[in-house]
């Protein structure tokens, strides 16, 4: 039992003050909260999981917290640090090794030796990043007990070999949402019913996308524990998946391979999944598969990401019961995992699951056992597991897989980007450096103020990843995400260097402001239309109650300014915006809110009843439709599948009110499947050739781009100017339009893709198909404009470069010429 005096919550090396707390005997979390855990329908809250990690460490020597920092809507995110009373007390030393491992420049054998024999192993567990997979958060209750409490292995060697970060739930916003929910609906018709508004205030189930992006709250708070706080050797990502197939998935995942991981990871993993599958099924676990529907390539996941940096990412993915309802499954009803003929006995899956009653406590069963399995392998084999991560940090300091690394040169369009790009960098961990003297490389010259970015770095591996473009293998078609290139998404022109530059005048820089600081924006007066930091002051202008000035000369020239003048266009005020938010939480309206609360833009987020009731002209200048499925946006949620208040969607009189909306003078943006529905709304000449006519009987092409980075080219408009003769922009299963006969002045087409190389980074089949085809169209309607957008350019808060798309079409309509 601890004394009086806790130990002190630590704040990655820092210790908050010393809290008095009286001691008292570590209870169970069933006697604590006064019920079962895991129980059907006992979902436990934010408040209660919170008391109770705070009683065990009072209650216990084996845990200490560690306040992390505020969610997205101000909750308190926290850890549970668990090991030995003698580790704990060792902490900063145990993360100064850890960072020893990670980055072992100039170690030799003696200090080799030490490391592996002195330092515990650190395994980070991560659950319930998905709020509505509810059951991680309960099984960490009990995890918690059991280090604290058990005498049996395998937790007495793990408390000595190992510390264990354990995360309750990295969205504990969305932990309140989905209980709320839960408790709300329990015992109702609605008993299950999807979720009324994103867990995560603004990407739902994406906060699991955002992990290379960092634009969410509580990624950025866990990418700093992991990469400059604690530099874990072990992740272990605690997932559910569907209800049909099977039960539990562990690694190995299947191909394709990204070559940007170190082989040593990619067969650790394997490893500590392989052994997990042996220990479970010889515990009796049935329907637990491996080596299917997860794969190695992409970069944006938390088992992925992590991969990049030389740490094992283990994902694991239970079968989901009816949120805490238990569901029954027939045998006849049981799928056979992704990738497999049946659901029989296979190497992959050698002991299916017979059906039957699947609850949330048969989820924490599971989870508990593969915890069992995965302390236990690395606790008995600790030194094993370090020398391993020390083995592909030092190969992670070579450079013979690539090239020697990039230039970011100090001429640079948009600087907001550039911002953004380092931000990231620095917070994931890698090295930027800036050269105070002209820099030649490749023979080329490069000015004093340019980055400098060598692979040969702790994590080059993850730098590397996010440079180059990828090239998905053949094969299947991806499943989704198949290239990332950042610096393409955010606008910022880099190049690649192949031989190392002979220069001693590169200096490390720590902060965004040092690395920004010799970086030089275009001549000439004004703010540049092409930087996305300049439509953030743009909006904190006119917020402010000031004109401006918007000159456009051409697609690669545009400016604002303060400047008095005749030319050009004036603005004042700002648009009254309305975001149509359908009642069934959809992702894209959450990321368009992201967008607009970045550039501190004020809306109101329309619900399908506002629309219905008409008169949009006396609040709004302009309405968005994010992405939303045509059958979404016309019927909503069905009546009888949530309460009355929430069924519905624009139906015909919401339809009628937008198109009133327009033709009475207001702006319509529409993005996608929102897109398609306009054009039949408005009946506008526009066909979408991603979807292919008959030909013979046969389809004319078999387009497909999943997930990728493509090329598109604005066409010279007032509302395009500055954006360049090229932009890239990320497409997931978009649209591109054919344009048909139309009056004169209908339709004005703003961006298309080119007539080849289309596909930048990623992966695309017959990509001809939309070469030439328009990707934003402007339709002017009675007084009023129609913007229509075949992809979504705030997608996943990835696409910087393509943000500004939306201000132009806010902003500019407004604007009038003097």
């Amino acid at each position: 039992m601890k004394p009086a005096l806790v130990a002190p919550l630590l704040l990655g090396a820092l210790a908050l003050p010393v809290q008095l707390v009286s001691a008292q005997a570590l209870q169970s979390p069933e006697d604590f909260l006064g019920r079962p855990v895991a129980a059907d329908y006992g979902l436990s809250d934010w408040d209660e999981i919170t008391r109770y990690f705070e009683h065990a460490a009072q209650a216990s020597d084996r845990v200490t917290l560690q306040q992390v920092g505020k969610t997205t809507e101000g909750r308190d995110l926290f850890l549970a640090v668990l090991g030995s009373p003698e580790n704990l007390a060792r902490l900063p030393e145990i993360q100064a090794a850890s960072q020893r491992l990670r980055d072992p420049r100039g170690i030799d054998a003696a200090e080799r030796r030490k490391l592996l024999e002195d330092t515990p192993l650190t395994l980070f567990i991560a659950c319930a990043m998905h709020s509505i997979e509810a059951a991680a958060p309960e099984f960490a209750l009990e995890m918690l007990h059991l280090w604290a409490s058990s005498d049996e292995e395998p937790w007495v060697t793990a408390r000595r070999e190992l510390v264990v970060l354990l995360a309750p739930s990295l969205n504990p916003d969305g932990l309140e949402t989905v209980v709320g929910w839960s408790r709300e609906t329990e015992g109702t018709p609605y008993e299950g019913a999807g979720l009324v508004k994103l867990y995560q205030h603004y990407a739902g189930h994406d906060n699991n996308r955002d992990w290379f992006a960092l634009s969410l709250q509580e990624t950025r708070l866990v990418t700093k524990l992991l990469y400059q706080d604690w530099n874990p050797q072990v992740y272990w990502d605690v997932h559910q998946q569907g209800q049909s197939r099977e039960r539990f998935f562990v690694p190995p995942y299947r191909d394709p391979l990204n070559p940007n991981i170190d082989p040593a990871i990619v067969t650790g993993i394997f490893s500590l999944g392989m052994r997990a599958l042996h220990d479970m099924t010889s515990e009796g676990l049935t329907g637990i598969s491996t080596g299917v529907t997860y794969d190695m390539w992409w970069n944006g996941g938390n088992r992925s990401v992590p991969a990049r940096h030389g740490i094992m990412g283990i994902l694991t993915e239970a079968a989901s019961p009816n949120l805490a309802a238990p569901t029954w499954l027939d045998k006849g009803r049981v799928r056979a995992p992704r990738g497999l003929p049946d659901n029989a006995p296979s190497v992959r899956f050698p002991a299916p699951w017979p059906g039957g009653w699947w609850r949330l406590r048969d989820v924490v069963d599971y989870e508990l056992a593969f915890a069992r399995s995965l302390v236990r392998n690395l606790a008995t084999d600790r030194q094993h597991w370090l020398g391993v991560s020390l083995g592909v940090a030092e190969r992670a300091l070579e450079t013979t897989d690539g090239p020697w690394g990039w230039i970011i040169p100090a001429e640079q369009r948009d600087r907001g980007g550039l911002e953004r790009l380092v931000d990231i960098l620095l917070l994931s961990g890698v090295e930027v450096f800036v050269t105070k003297q002209p820099l030649v490389a490749d023979d080329r010259t490069w000015p004093a103020g340019s980055l400098v970015l060598p692979r040969a770095q702790p994590h080059g591996l993850h730098l590397k990843d996010l440079f180059e473009l990828q090239r998905y293998p053949d094969g299947p078609t991806p499943y989704d995400v198949s290239g990332w290139t950042l610096p393409l998404l955010l606008g910022v022109d880099r190049l690649e260097v192949v031989r190392a530059p002979k220069t001693k005048s590169l200096t490390q820089v720590r902060t965004v402001e040092a690395a920004m600081a010799g970086i030089k924006g275009r001549d000439g007066d004004g703010w540049d239309a092409r930087d996305s930091a300049t439509w953030k002051r743009v909006v904190a202008e006119l917020a402010r109650g000031r004109s401006l000035r918007y000159r456009s000369e051409s697609v690669d020239q545009a400016s604002f300014s303060t400047s008095p003048g005749r030319d050009g266009l004036k603005l004042t005020g700002l648009p009254r915006v309305g975001v149509y938010a359908p009642w069934s939480a959809t992702k894209n309206e959450g990321w368009l809110r992201l967008v607009l609360d970045q550039h501190a833009l004020p809306y109101t987020r329309l619900r399908p009843e506002m629309i219905r009731a008409g008169s949009l002209n006396r609040d709004y200048d302009v309405i968005v439709l994010p992405m939303v499925s045509e059958r979404g946006l016309e019927h909503g949620r069905h009546e009888g599948t949530v309460p009355a208040k929430y069924a519905g969607g624009l139906e015909p009189e919401g339809a009628v009110a937008l198109e009133r909306f327009v033709k009475a003078g207001g702006v319509l943006v529409a993005m996608e499947d929102s897109a398609q529905w306009c054009i039949e709304l408005f009946d506008l000449p526009l066909r979408d050739v991603t979807v292919p006519r008959k030909v013979d009987g046969k389809p004319e092409h078999e387009f497909s781009i999943p997930g990728s980075v493509v090329r598109a080219v604005p066409e010279p408009s007032v509302l395009t100017g500055g954006l360049g003769t090229d932009l890239a922009m990320f497409f997931s299963r978009a649209s591109a339009w054919e344009v048909g006969a139309a009056d004169e002045g209908e339709l004005e087409v703003l961006l298309t893709f080119p007539k080849n190389r289309i596909l930048l980074s990623g992966w695309a089949r017959d990509e001809h198909a939309i070469a030439g085809h328009a990707a934003w169209v402007r339709s002017q309607q009675g007084d009023g404009v129609v913007h229509l957008f075949g992809f979504r350019p705030q997608y996943r808060g990835w696409s910087q470069r393509t943000f500004q798309l939306i201000m132009r079409s806010l902003l500019l309509e407004r604007a009038e010429a003097d």
